[in-house]
Protein backbone atom coordinates (compact mmCIF):
# COMPACT_ATOMS: atom_id res chain seq x y z
CA UNK A 1 0.00 0.00 0.00
CA UNK A 2 2.59 2.47 -1.21
CA UNK A 3 0.02 5.42 -0.85
CA UNK A 4 0.13 5.18 3.25
CA UNK A 5 3.91 4.65 3.33
CA UNK A 6 4.41 7.33 1.18
CA UNK A 7 2.16 9.93 3.44
CA UNK A 8 3.74 8.50 6.53
CA UNK A 9 7.33 9.48 5.43
CA UNK A 10 6.08 12.89 5.12
CA UNK A 11 4.12 13.39 8.26
CA UNK A 12 6.84 11.03 10.36
CA UNK A 13 9.20 14.65 10.02
CA UNK A 14 6.44 16.51 11.72
CA UNK A 15 6.38 16.86 15.63
CA UNK A 16 3.21 16.68 17.57
CA UNK A 17 4.12 15.61 21.40
CA UNK A 18 1.28 15.73 23.05
CA UNK A 19 0.26 19.39 24.08
CA UNK A 20 2.02 20.80 21.05
CA UNK A 21 -0.32 19.24 18.35
CA UNK A 22 -0.56 22.65 16.04
CA UNK A 23 2.10 22.72 13.38
CA UNK A 24 0.75 18.62 12.68
CA UNK A 25 -2.93 19.66 12.81
CA UNK A 26 -1.89 22.75 10.34
CA UNK A 27 -1.07 19.64 8.31
CA UNK A 28 -3.35 17.47 8.68
CA UNK A 29 -5.91 20.20 7.85
CA UNK A 30 -3.91 21.50 4.84
CA UNK A 31 -4.60 18.09 3.47
CA UNK A 32 -8.58 17.00 4.20
CA UNK A 33 -9.36 20.60 3.65
CA UNK A 34 -9.75 20.47 -0.56
CA UNK A 35 -12.15 16.77 0.37
CA UNK A 36 -14.03 18.65 3.17
CA UNK A 37 -17.21 20.48 3.63
CA UNK A 38 -16.05 21.63 6.98
CA UNK A 39 -12.25 22.44 8.85
CA UNK A 40 -12.29 23.63 12.27
CA UNK A 41 -10.33 23.66 15.14
CA UNK A 42 -11.89 24.02 18.44
CA UNK A 43 -11.13 25.33 21.84
CA UNK A 44 -8.88 22.18 22.94
CA UNK A 45 -7.05 22.36 19.31
CA UNK A 46 -8.81 19.05 17.78
CA UNK A 47 -9.00 19.39 14.36
CA UNK A 48 -12.47 18.38 13.33
CA UNK A 49 -13.22 17.81 9.69
CA UNK A 50 -16.56 17.21 8.24
CA UNK A 51 -18.56 15.63 5.29
CA UNK A 52 -21.77 16.74 5.36
CA UNK A 53 -24.53 14.29 5.06
CA UNK A 54 -28.74 13.84 5.75
CA UNK A 55 -28.08 10.74 8.03
CA UNK A 56 -26.73 9.89 11.66
CA UNK A 57 -23.85 11.34 13.09
CA UNK A 58 -20.94 8.89 13.03
CA UNK A 59 -17.60 10.21 14.75
CA UNK A 60 -14.42 8.39 13.50
CA UNK A 61 -11.74 9.62 15.66
CA UNK A 62 -7.84 9.56 15.45
CA UNK A 63 -5.70 11.27 18.12
CA UNK A 64 -2.65 13.46 16.70
CA UNK A 65 -0.51 13.45 19.60
CA UNK A 66 2.03 11.41 20.68
CA UNK A 67 4.04 10.43 23.72
CA UNK A 68 7.22 12.39 24.26
CA UNK A 69 9.27 14.28 27.68
CA UNK A 70 9.28 17.43 28.80
CA UNK A 71 12.44 19.53 29.78
CA UNK A 72 11.96 20.10 33.79
CA UNK A 73 15.56 21.40 35.18
CA UNK A 74 18.88 21.58 34.36
CA UNK A 75 22.08 20.55 36.44
CA UNK A 76 25.07 22.62 36.45
CA UNK A 77 27.03 20.53 33.73
CA UNK A 78 24.19 21.29 31.42
CA UNK A 79 22.74 17.82 31.33
CA UNK A 80 18.53 18.11 31.32
CA UNK A 81 15.96 16.50 33.22
CA UNK A 82 12.82 15.54 32.13
CA UNK A 83 8.76 14.53 32.29
CA UNK A 84 7.06 11.97 30.11
CA UNK A 85 4.48 13.28 28.32
CA UNK A 86 2.28 10.00 28.03
CA UNK A 87 3.14 6.51 29.25
CA UNK A 88 7.13 6.61 28.54
CA UNK A 89 8.61 2.66 28.19
CA UNK A 90 11.98 3.09 30.35
CA UNK A 91 12.95 0.10 28.72
CA UNK A 92 13.45 1.85 25.65
CA UNK A 93 15.41 5.64 26.60
CA UNK A 94 18.55 3.84 26.38
CA UNK A 95 21.38 5.76 24.84
CA UNK A 96 18.36 7.00 21.82
CA UNK A 97 18.26 10.17 20.01
CA UNK A 98 15.94 12.91 20.63
CA UNK A 99 14.62 16.27 19.67
CA UNK A 100 13.30 19.36 20.98
CA UNK A 101 10.49 21.00 19.20
CA UNK A 102 13.05 23.99 18.84
CA UNK A 103 15.66 21.88 16.61
CA UNK A 104 18.20 21.12 19.51
CA UNK A 105 19.01 17.45 19.57
CA UNK A 106 19.51 15.36 22.25
CA UNK A 107 20.42 11.82 23.47
CA UNK A 108 18.73 10.13 26.34
CA UNK A 109 20.89 8.43 28.44
CA UNK A 110 20.50 7.05 32.66
CA UNK A 111 22.18 7.53 36.14
CA UNK A 112 24.03 3.82 35.93
CA UNK A 113 24.42 4.39 39.72
CA UNK A 114 21.15 3.35 40.02
CA UNK A 115 20.30 -0.84 39.60
CA UNK A 116 18.29 -1.42 36.24
CA UNK A 117 15.28 -2.80 37.65
CA UNK A 118 14.68 0.19 39.88
CA UNK A 119 15.24 3.22 37.15
CA UNK A 120 12.30 5.30 37.12
CA UNK A 121 12.14 8.58 34.27
CA UNK A 122 13.55 10.71 36.86
CA UNK A 123 16.50 8.95 36.38
CA UNK A 124 17.33 9.81 32.91
CA UNK A 125 18.95 12.50 31.49
CA UNK A 126 19.06 14.33 28.07
CA UNK A 127 22.71 15.12 27.08
CA UNK A 128 22.49 17.85 24.30
CA UNK A 129 25.84 19.14 24.25
CA UNK A 130 25.62 21.87 26.98
CA UNK A 131 28.84 23.31 28.91
CA UNK A 132 26.42 24.19 31.93
CA UNK A 133 23.53 25.41 33.10
CA UNK A 134 23.30 28.28 32.22
CA UNK A 135 24.37 27.42 28.31
CA UNK A 136 21.50 24.60 28.22
CA UNK A 137 19.19 26.64 29.54
CA UNK A 138 19.37 28.51 26.79
CA UNK A 139 19.12 26.17 24.11
CA UNK A 140 16.32 24.21 25.80
CA UNK A 141 14.28 26.22 28.01
CA UNK A 142 12.15 24.71 31.22
CA UNK A 143 8.72 23.18 29.40
CA UNK A 144 10.45 22.46 25.80
CA UNK A 145 8.88 19.02 24.37
CA UNK A 146 11.16 16.52 23.10
CA UNK A 147 10.09 13.48 20.97
CA UNK A 148 11.72 10.64 19.26
CA UNK A 149 14.22 10.91 16.61
CA UNK A 150 13.62 8.68 13.25
CA UNK A 151 12.06 8.21 10.12
CA UNK A 152 9.89 5.58 8.41
CA UNK A 153 11.44 2.31 6.90
CA UNK A 154 10.72 -0.47 5.32
CA UNK A 155 10.99 -3.85 6.54
CA UNK A 156 10.78 -6.40 4.05
CA UNK A 157 7.94 -5.90 1.47
CA UNK A 158 4.87 -5.42 4.01
CA UNK A 159 6.48 -4.39 7.36
CA UNK A 160 7.41 -0.55 8.23
CA UNK A 161 8.70 0.77 11.10
CA UNK A 162 8.89 4.77 12.77
CA UNK A 163 8.86 5.95 15.63
CA UNK A 164 4.95 7.10 15.63
CA UNK A 165 2.93 5.03 14.68
CA UNK A 166 0.69 5.34 17.24
CA UNK A 167 -1.29 7.18 16.21
CA UNK A 168 0.11 8.19 12.75
CA UNK A 169 -1.66 4.76 11.04
CA UNK A 170 -4.91 5.82 12.37
CA UNK A 171 -4.86 9.83 10.85
CA UNK A 172 -3.59 8.65 7.79
CA UNK A 173 -6.22 6.15 7.82
CA UNK A 174 -8.91 8.71 8.31
CA UNK A 175 -6.87 11.25 5.58
CA UNK A 176 -7.29 8.72 3.01
CA UNK A 177 -10.70 7.96 3.82
CA UNK A 178 -11.66 11.89 3.83
CA UNK A 179 -10.27 12.05 0.13
CA UNK A 180 -11.90 8.65 -1.67
CA UNK A 181 -15.38 8.27 0.34
CA UNK A 182 -17.88 9.49 -1.91
CA UNK A 183 -21.31 11.03 -0.32
CA UNK A 184 -22.75 8.94 2.37
CA UNK A 185 -26.34 8.74 4.52
CA UNK A 186 -23.53 9.66 7.24
CA UNK A 187 -22.78 12.85 9.04
CA UNK A 188 -19.46 12.06 8.85
CA UNK A 189 -17.27 13.96 11.30
CA UNK A 190 -13.68 13.27 11.34
CA UNK A 191 -11.84 14.18 14.80
CA UNK A 192 -7.94 14.25 14.64
CA UNK A 193 -7.78 14.40 18.63
CA UNK A 194 -5.15 15.70 20.86
CA UNK A 195 -3.96 14.62 24.24
CA UNK A 196 -4.94 11.09 24.17
CA UNK A 197 -1.77 10.56 25.32
CA UNK A 198 -2.27 11.77 28.44
CA UNK A 199 -6.27 10.75 29.37
CA UNK A 200 -8.05 11.45 26.54
CA UNK A 201 -8.50 14.58 27.22
CA UNK A 202 -9.47 15.65 23.15
CA UNK A 203 -11.71 13.13 22.46
CA UNK A 204 -13.73 14.04 25.62
CA UNK A 205 -13.93 17.86 24.59
CA UNK A 206 -14.89 16.87 20.27
CA UNK A 207 -17.75 14.10 21.47
CA UNK A 208 -19.50 16.67 23.90
CA UNK A 209 -18.87 19.54 21.23
CA UNK A 210 -20.70 17.07 18.04
CA UNK A 211 -22.80 14.75 19.71
CA UNK A 212 -22.40 11.58 17.93
CA UNK A 213 -24.86 8.89 17.38
CA UNK A 214 -22.21 6.37 17.36
CA UNK A 215 -18.34 6.49 17.10
CA UNK A 216 -15.04 4.32 16.16
CA UNK A 217 -11.90 5.06 17.90
CA UNK A 218 -9.17 4.37 15.04
CA UNK A 219 -5.96 3.54 17.03
CA UNK A 220 -2.78 0.71 17.32
CA UNK A 221 -3.11 -2.29 19.93
CA UNK A 222 -0.67 -4.84 21.23
CA UNK A 223 0.27 -8.38 19.35
CA UNK A 224 1.18 -11.49 20.70
CA UNK A 225 3.50 -12.32 18.59
CA UNK A 226 6.73 -12.46 19.88
CA UNK A 227 9.25 -14.77 21.44
CA UNK A 228 8.39 -14.76 24.91
CA UNK A 229 6.41 -12.10 25.38
CA UNK A 230 4.37 -11.02 28.21
CA UNK A 231 1.65 -9.91 26.20
CA UNK A 232 -0.81 -12.42 26.11
CA UNK A 233 -3.00 -11.56 23.21
CA UNK A 234 -4.26 -13.22 20.11
CA UNK A 235 -3.61 -10.47 17.71
CA UNK A 236 -0.90 -11.03 15.18
CA UNK A 237 1.02 -8.63 12.58
CA UNK A 238 -0.45 -9.33 9.06
CA UNK A 239 -3.50 -11.05 9.91
CA UNK A 240 -5.97 -8.29 9.12
CA UNK A 241 -6.92 -5.07 11.47
CA UNK A 242 -8.34 -6.00 14.91
CA UNK A 243 -12.07 -5.22 15.77
CA UNK A 244 -11.79 -4.18 19.50
CA UNK A 245 -13.86 -5.59 21.52
CA UNK A 246 -12.47 -4.54 24.65
CA UNK A 247 -9.87 -2.33 26.47
CA UNK A 248 -8.91 -0.94 29.63
CA UNK A 249 -10.96 2.23 29.18
CA UNK A 250 -14.11 0.86 27.18
CA UNK A 251 -15.98 -2.41 26.68
CA UNK A 252 -17.12 -1.75 22.55
CA UNK A 253 -20.98 -1.78 22.60
CA UNK A 254 -21.92 -5.46 21.10
CA UNK A 255 -23.72 -3.58 18.12
CA UNK A 256 -20.77 -1.79 16.83
CA UNK A 257 -18.65 -5.47 17.22
CA UNK A 258 -20.56 -7.46 15.54
CA UNK A 259 -21.72 -5.38 13.11
CA UNK A 260 -17.85 -4.81 11.79
CA UNK A 261 -17.35 -7.97 12.50
CA UNK A 262 -20.20 -9.55 10.10
CA UNK A 263 -19.51 -6.64 7.54
CA UNK A 264 -15.84 -8.03 7.64
CA UNK A 265 -16.75 -11.21 7.22
CA UNK A 266 -19.02 -10.66 4.15
CA UNK A 267 -16.60 -8.49 2.39
CA UNK A 268 -13.98 -10.78 2.65
CA UNK A 269 -11.85 -8.29 4.68
CA UNK A 270 -9.27 -9.86 6.94
CA UNK A 271 -9.68 -9.39 10.68
CA UNK A 272 -8.90 -10.11 14.21
CA UNK A 273 -11.10 -9.59 17.53
CA UNK A 274 -8.78 -7.25 20.02
CA UNK A 275 -8.99 -7.57 23.59
CA UNK A 276 -6.41 -5.33 25.24
CA UNK A 277 -5.81 -5.78 29.03
CA UNK A 278 -3.11 -2.71 29.25
CA UNK A 279 -3.97 0.59 27.87
CA UNK A 280 -6.88 2.54 26.29
CA UNK A 281 -8.30 4.63 23.19
CA UNK A 282 -10.47 7.72 22.56
CA UNK A 283 -13.46 5.21 22.79
CA UNK A 284 -12.65 5.31 26.18
CA UNK A 285 -13.60 9.29 26.69
CA UNK A 286 -16.44 9.21 23.95
CA UNK A 287 -18.99 6.34 24.95
CA UNK A 288 -19.33 8.33 28.62
CA UNK A 289 -20.18 11.77 26.85
CA UNK A 290 -23.53 12.99 27.07
CA UNK A 291 -25.89 10.82 28.13
CA UNK A 292 -23.05 7.86 26.62
CA UNK A 293 -22.50 7.16 22.59
CA UNK A 294 -22.44 3.78 20.92
CA UNK A 295 -19.16 3.29 20.52
CA UNK A 296 -15.92 0.63 19.25
CA UNK A 297 -13.06 0.41 17.75
CA UNK A 298 -10.86 -0.65 14.72
CA UNK A 299 -7.53 -1.04 15.45
CA UNK A 300 -3.83 -1.51 13.91
CA UNK A 301 -1.71 -4.27 15.16
CA UNK A 302 1.06 -2.57 15.83
CA UNK A 303 4.87 -4.16 18.01
CA UNK A 304 6.85 -2.00 20.42
CA UNK A 305 4.58 0.64 20.73
CA UNK A 306 5.63 3.53 22.62
CA UNK A 307 9.03 3.29 21.41
CA UNK A 308 11.36 4.36 18.73
CA UNK A 309 10.66 1.73 16.48
CA UNK A 310 6.98 0.98 16.37
CA UNK A 311 6.33 -1.82 13.52
CA UNK A 312 3.35 -2.32 11.66
CA UNK A 313 2.55 -4.31 8.57
CA UNK A 314 0.54 -2.90 5.48
CA UNK A 315 -1.89 -5.81 4.89
CA UNK A 316 -3.30 -4.73 8.33
CA UNK A 317 -3.49 -1.17 7.49
CA UNK A 318 -5.07 -2.29 3.63
CA UNK A 319 -7.84 -4.53 5.77
CA UNK A 320 -8.64 -1.63 8.03
CA UNK A 321 -9.37 1.10 5.44
CA UNK A 322 -11.38 -1.33 3.20
CA UNK A 323 -13.18 -2.26 6.58
CA UNK A 324 -13.78 1.24 7.59
CA UNK A 325 -15.06 2.43 3.78
CA UNK A 326 -17.58 -0.76 3.28
CA UNK A 327 -18.73 -0.26 7.26
CA UNK A 328 -19.64 3.78 5.75
CA UNK A 329 -20.69 3.02 2.49
CA UNK A 330 -22.87 0.23 3.73
CA UNK A 331 -24.57 2.02 6.05
CA UNK A 332 -24.14 -0.74 8.94
CA UNK A 333 -24.62 1.34 12.11
CA UNK A 334 -28.41 2.10 12.33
Amino acid sequence: MPEFFDILKELSSIPSPTGSEKTFAEKIAAIAKPFADEVRFDALGNLIVRKVGIGKKLMLCAHMDTIGMLATYADDKGFIRFGPLGGLDTSALYNIPVTFVNGVEGVVSVDTKVPAKDRKTSNFYIDIGAESKEDALKKVPIGTPAYFKGEARKLGEFKVSAPYLDNRAGVILLLMLISALPETDYDLHFVFSVQEEVGLRGAKVAAFDIEPDFALAIDVTDTGDLPETDIIMDVKLGHGCAVKIMDRSVICHPKITSALQECAEKSGIPYQNEIMTDGGTDAGAIHLSGGGVISGGISIPTRYIHTPCEVCDLRDIDSAYKLLRAAIEKNIFF
